[in-house]
């Protein structure tokens, strides 16, 4: 527990960070970077100084020549993407009432809850974020204000009436505990201007597979009435989600446990059958369990749980691809143009959570099949997870790709950083 003292102090340097804005310098600039698959690419990146109580997490958006980047704690920054241009700049803060709805101190105490996901669209913003319902009981809600830059007040668009209990019988039986990591957030537009969004299950892992429950779904949220269905089930945590509306196609990608990381396509956000689409988790995943301390607590778990390794043959959607145990975490997947790097319209691009990396994908046109895999590293620990790639925009009119980075500097102090890094492809 979090001494009054120290409690004071958070505080004050949380009040202090949310007027304070984010000033950037360039640390790298127009380094020429050469891909696994010899790609040629001009990179430049700016860094925050050390800021408390902001990350380790941020998100950010490109909208109307502004960037819009929130930190895990709800400070709203933006700038105009032409600061990009220059050896420092700064981000100014935009007021806002989302602490209203963060009514718990975990919130900006501790690294795993707080901000999810941003989007912005039609002139409103949408933050998700890991809400409160009641004492200890959480789910991820969207909230969502009319954007402008004196003040954003925002309100509920969508919240469940349902949450995880953080002291659930379940984690006795499983066992193990509550994990806010496996919240999901996501978000992107689909047609009509519609919300498609991503939940995780908290670790109460029967819930994927439950088709009353909201949680271990992607569900699609009419923007109008607010009313859902759910797209699909039998998901961990999914981190990223790209709908391409000229191929009427979602692909997702996914964190499992130990290895098992997915990219997942969805061939039809609409169902046919009226059936939901079911891809697996936790009966069916390439990956394994964390360890436990005991042999009978892991054994219990696999009964529970078991992760069978084909999908297909327990009547699940095969992942499009997935990750072996010593590969680096899918995060965040965005689609290029035909012009990055002339290689068609079929190109996608995808964050790595553990270390300062890309995967650049070309699939066929059915999207059926990665017929290239690229790996763009920028340096630095590869193994580092604290270092990474957490969030990614293609800025189409500049034909180029805007990277967020995080790291905690200081674990011990809760003090972080950011990079905004700048990828521009020479070939």
């Amino acid at each position: 527990k979090i001494a009054k003292k120290e409690k004071n102090l958070i505080d004050l340097s949380y009040k202090f960070t949310s007027i304070h804005g984010m000033h950037f310098k360039r640390v790298i600039n127009k380094k020429i970077i050469t891909s696994q698959n010899k790609k040629k690419y001009d990179y430049t990146e700016f860094q925050t100084e050390l800021l408390p109580f902001l990350g380790p997490h941020g998100y950010f958006n490109l909208y109307n020549e502004n960037i819009f980047l929130i930190t895990k704690s709800g400070i709203i920054n933006y700038g105009n993407v032409n600061l990009l241009n220059s050896e420092k700049f700064y981000f100014d803060v935009i007021p806002s009432n989302l602490l209203e709805f963060a009514n718990y101190r975990k919130f900006i105490e501790h690294r795993h809850y707080g901000v999810k996901g941003l989007l912005i669209n039609q002139n409103q913003i949408y933050v998700s974020l890991i809400y409160q319902l009641k004492k200890g009981c959480y789910n991820t809600s969207i909230f969502v204000a009319k954007l402008n830059f004196e003040k954003l007040e925002f309100k509920k668009f969508f919240s469940p009436d349902t949450c995880v209990d953080e002291d659930d019988e379940y984690y006795n039986i499983a066992p193990e505990r509550f994990q806010p990591l496996q919240s999901g957030g996501e978000m992107t537009i689909s047609k009509g201007d519609n919300i498609i969004f991503s939940t995780g299950e908290f670790r109460k892992r029967d819930l994927a597979q439950d088709e009353n429950s909201v949680f271990g779904k992607i569900i699609e949220i009419n923007i109008s009435s607010k009313d859902y269905r759910i797209i699909s089930m039998g998901h961990r945590n999914p981190q990223g989600l790209y709908y391409n509306s000229d191929k009427n196609i979602l692909i997702a990608t996914e964190h499992s446990a130990q290895g098992g990381d997915e990219i997942n396509v969805n061939y039809s956000i609409e169902s046919e059958s009226g059936k939901i689409k079911n891809y697996g988790w936790p009966i069916s995943s390439y990956g394994e369990h964390y360890n436990f301390n005991t042999t009978d607590a892991l054994k219990k778990l696999y009964e529970i749980a078991p992760l069978n390794k084909s999908h297909k043959e327990f009547g699940f959607i095969e992942p499009l691809k997935y990750y072996d145990l010593n590969s680096r975490a899918p995060g965040v997947i965005n689609k290029l143009n035909k012009n990055f790097n002339n290689l068609g319209d079929n190109q996608y691009i995808v964050s790595l959570m553990r270390s300062r990396q890309l995967h650049h994908m070309i699939l066929n046109d059915e999207h059926s099949k990665i017929i290239e895999n690229d790996i763009i590293k920028f340096g630095g620990k590869e193994t580092d997870y604290k270092h990474r790639v957490r969030d990614i925009i293609y800025d189409e009119s500049k034909n180029r790709v805007l990277l967020l980075f995080e790291k905690d500097i200081k674990e011990k102090d809760e003090e972080y950083s950011y990079w905004i890094g700048i990828l521009k492809p020479l070939n």
